[in-house]
């Protein structure tokens, strides 16, 4: 037996298989963890998010203040004003009137015959009142004789001029004589519905007659004619004063030399009557 000590041989140890598997899945985790960072950083998605702006504290809106009532457009009208008479306007061609016809008495005969109104139709009687028109024979047309009323049923015509009252200042309630001229409006509107309605305040007379007559007077006239602008408001039709074509200073009666009687106006007055008609029309 040899005094040699031994050579010691180094042993080799084996892992086992769990161990290695364990160290394997540790560096497959490592090597998942390392590629995902690196995608990020390069990834052009990848930019970091905007740091959020803070949302504004809603403030309370003023309230609304009332807007003013808008301005008519050029091309919209206003509503007509049937509380006024009708204004003046450009004076019209007396061509205006070939469609017109004329109710009244004797100062409306005047009129058409001062004026040589033959374009006109003129159905204007001595004597007629509101209700006379609508019994009266008084119209002959196509052979046989018919009241106003009947007559305007046979005749053409777009404008219409009334003149009623100087006859009926003596009736005792003035209601009724409203209620009447009323009726006439609305049968001339059931005849031609279009048709533009022309309503003439009562003529004053000379002051002498005013002061002497048994029931005419200025101011019993112009107590007539407010009932009447009165109707035509309601009725909307269209109220025309015509004494502003000849009165002098404001003073309501005809000025001398407008009438042989006080009454019925001379032709050089029935001329500037009909100037007043012919630049005082309406465009509806």
């Amino acid at each position: 037996m040899s005094n040699y000590p031994r050579r010691h041989r180094r042993r080799r140890h084996r892992q086992s298989p769990l161990t290695i598997l364990f160290f394997l899945v540790l560096g497959l985790a490592a090597l998942v963890i390392v590629v995902t960072v690196i995608t990020r950083l390069f990834s052009p998605n990848s930019q970091p998010s905007p740091t959020p702006t803070p949302t504004p504290t809603a403030t309370a809106s003023p309230e609304p203040t009332a807007s003013p009532d808008p301005s008519p457009s050029p091309t919209q009208s206003l509503p007509y004003d049937f509380s006024k008479p009708v204004p003046e306007s450009s004076s019209v061609d007396k061509s205006y009137l070939d469609d017109a016809v004329f109710l009244g008495d004797s100062r409306t005969e005047g009129l058409v015959l001062y004026t040589g109104l033959s374009n006109a139709t003129s159905y204007a009687k001595k004597g007629l009142m509101v209700d006379t028109v609508f019994t009266t024979l008084s119209v002959e047309l196509n052979g046989q004789t018919m009241t106003v009323m009947e007559a305007m049923k046979h005749t053409q015509f777009s404008k219409v001029y009334l003149m009623f009252g100087i006859n009926e200042l003596g009736w005792a309630y003035p209601s009724i004589f409203i209620d009447k001229f009323t009726q006439i409006i609305e049968e001339i509107r059931a005849i031609n519905p279009d048709a533009i309605i022309y309503v003439q305040e009562i003529l004053p007379v000379s002051q002498k007659v005013s002061d002497t007559h048994s029931y005419i007077s200025n101011e019993k006239i112009q107590e007539f004619n407010q009932l009447i602008l009165d109707m035509t408001q309601e009725q909307e039709v269209y109220y025309l004063q015509v004494s502003q074509a000849f009165i002098e200073d404001d003073n309501f009666c005809l000025p001398d030399g407008a009438s042989s009687d006080g009454i019925h106006l001379s032709p050089s007055y029935c001329q500037k009557w009909l100037d007043y008609l012919l630049c005082h029309t309406v465009n509806p």
